[in-house]
């Protein structure tokens, strides 16, 4: 199908259903008027209101990125120096494991040559 054919059959299908509508209202033309001039005005105040809404969302995604971004600045900055601290903590015990070690190695050794 191509899409001048689509188009024209969506072109005579509204004609047809406006006219249906037209012809088959239990208003008259005027009172059709009146319900069609406020439908239309209810539909641009949604529509307003919609832009509104998105508009404050907008805002509310950007304003949650910056400071999501500042967030996580943050806890990064704070976890590098959490590590540091840990590192720092943790070094005498991990030297005194290494001396500790050594010595084990040596009665290791010790006991072996003792063996033979």
């Amino acid at each position: 199908m191509s899409a001048k054919s689509f188009f024209t059959g969506v072109i005579i299908g509204g004609i047809a259903a406006g006219v249906t509508t037209l012809l088959s209202t239990p208003m008259s033309g005027k009172d059709a008027r009146k319900t069609i001039r406020d439908n239309s005005q209810a539909i641009l105040t949604d529509i307003r209101e919609l832009q509104v809404n998105i508009t404050d969302i907008k805002d509310s995604i950007t304003t949650a990125t910056v400071e999501g971004k500042a967030i996580i600045s943050s806890f990064i900055d704070d976890l590098k120096l959490t590590l540091n601290d840990w590192k720092l903590e943790i070094k005498p015990h991990q030297e005194q494991l290494q001396i500790e070690l050594k010595e084990l190695e040596s009665t290791v050794n010790e006991l072996e040559s003792s063996l033979k």
